[in-house]
């Protein structure tokens, strides 16, 4: 039987190290001391976040996705605070802050081209 919970998003990279130490950097993701010291032995690389953890995954022949549909969101309760945060950090950023009455977002590109959502509601 299937249950109803997404456990992994998986997010294909060109150079795991690097995409880790950006996601880190920019998102404000822990590092795994442990699991940064094995990179080179693994392809993967995964950031717990509550109940699904986001993986990233080293692709021999990686091209950026020109979707246009993000990968996945990731929720935050200070949607201006992260943006300008982005912004300084020089994160590109695909679209304004969208808002409805009960959810807002914003598109971003990661280092590898992919788009990824910041939303809160």
């Amino acid at each position: 039987m299937i249950v109803k919970k997404i456990n992994t998003v998986f997010i294909p990279v060109a150079d795991l190290r690097k995409s880790v130490e950006w996601y880190a950097e920019n998102l404000g993701f822990r590092l795994d001391q442990k699991q940064y010291r094995e990179i080179d032995q693994l392809p993967v690389y995964t950031f717990p976040m509550g109940e699904t953890s986001l993986t990233l995954e080293e692709e021999e022949s990686f091209m950026p996705s020109t979707s246009t549909v993000p990968i996945c969101n990731i929720h935050t309760a200070e949607i201006e605070k992260v943006r300008e945060d982005f912004l300084s950090k020089g994160v590109n950023i695909e679209s304004d802050i969208i808002t409805f009455p009960d959810f807002s977002y914003f598109n971003f590109r990661d280092l590898n081209g992919n788009l990824l959502m910041i939303c809160t509601g």
